[in-house]
């Protein structure tokens, strides 16, 4: 996405399925998928192993993430992550009890659904600290 919107490739569709967007503050935490890569050229009876691994390589879904910063009604910044799971943590919560100071430092705010793929991979994780 992050490529089209600054133009450096163009794209003319740009298929995904929408999973859960949340606002936390003037972050926006979009996920979704997008659907398997459509295998290009005719199909072949006679097949590899290089072909075959390609081919199921190529089928599986596509797991992401996107944060956008706003700032004055306009997206700022637009971080994107693919096939990754991810935890959005607050570092200094605003009232924090007595009991997550002195067992949870990160107060978690949001973590992506798709953290493990629907072909049973588990994704690279990455906490983001805001």
């Amino acid at each position: 996405m992050m490529r089209v919107l600054t133009g450096v490739t163009t794209c003319d569709t740009f298929a995904f399925q929408l999973t859960s967007i949340r606002g936390i503050g003037n972050r926006v935490f979009v996920e979704g998928e997008a659907p398997p890569a459509k295998r290009a050229g005719p199909s072949s009876s006679s097949s590899s192993s290089s072909s075959s691994s390609a081919s199921s390589a190529s089928s599986q879904r596509v797991f992401w993430v996107h944060i956008w910063t706003l700032k004055d009604k306009r997206i700022t910044q637009l971080r994107e992550y693919f096939n990754t799971a991810i935890l959005v943590t607050d570092l200094k919560p605003t009232t924090p009890t007595p009991h997550e100071v002195q067992h949870h430092p990160c107060v978690p705010l949001w973590q992506n659904r798709l953290w493990k793929s629907k072909e049973g991979r588990e994704l690279p994780g990455l906490i983001l600290a805001i």
